[in-house]
């Protein structure tokens, strides 16, 4: 029960310098303007502190894809859910995984190949880096579900 678009990747840039934060913009196919992202939590430990820049696979005029990210809002707001690029430590995947609790849009997923991000500046030090908490993505999976459900029932 997630959007995910990766299909629909052509690029990206999230930025997790200011801990607490992520920032960022990415071009999808099918979207006329750059999303642009303002999260709330940081990065695994492998990547805390640092910027990523990645690129998908898709062409910026597919009109196979358009129909995919229709409704897709330009400015997504909420949580942090994982982002990894999947290097050690490897606290969630051993690739690429790119996810986000949008107020906008519900959960959204980007799952990558390792050739497919670039890390840019220096990651916080692993003795200084904070996990992300476990149960904190729990909850915010618990809440995602919760508004899903009540958007259901809503509809009748």
């Amino acid at each position: 029960m997630a959007f995910r678009p990766t299909h629909c990747l052509i690029e990206g840039e999230l930025d997790n310098t200011q801990l607490g934060a992520v920032t960022g913009w990415i071009r999808f196919v099918g979207v006329n303007a750059p999303v642009v992202l303002k999260l709330r939590g940081n990065f695994h430990r492998d990547i805390q502190g640092a910027k990523i820049r990645f690129r998908g696979e898709a062409s910026p005029d597919d009109p196979d894809k358009e129909a995919y990210m229709e409704g897709f809002s330009t400015s997504q707001n909420g949580k942090v859910g994982d982002i990894t690029a999947g290097l050690p430590p490897t606290e969630y995947s051993d690739y690429p995984y790119i996810e986000w609790y949008s107020e906008e849009n519900g959960r959204v997923v980007l799952e990558l190949d390792k050739d497919q991000i670039e890390v840019i500046g220096q990651p916080v030090p692993l003795e200084e880096a904070v996990p992300v908490s476990r149960q904190q993505q729990s909850e915010n999976l618990a809440e995602f579900m919760h508004e899903v459900a009540r958007r259901l029932a809503e509809r009748g």
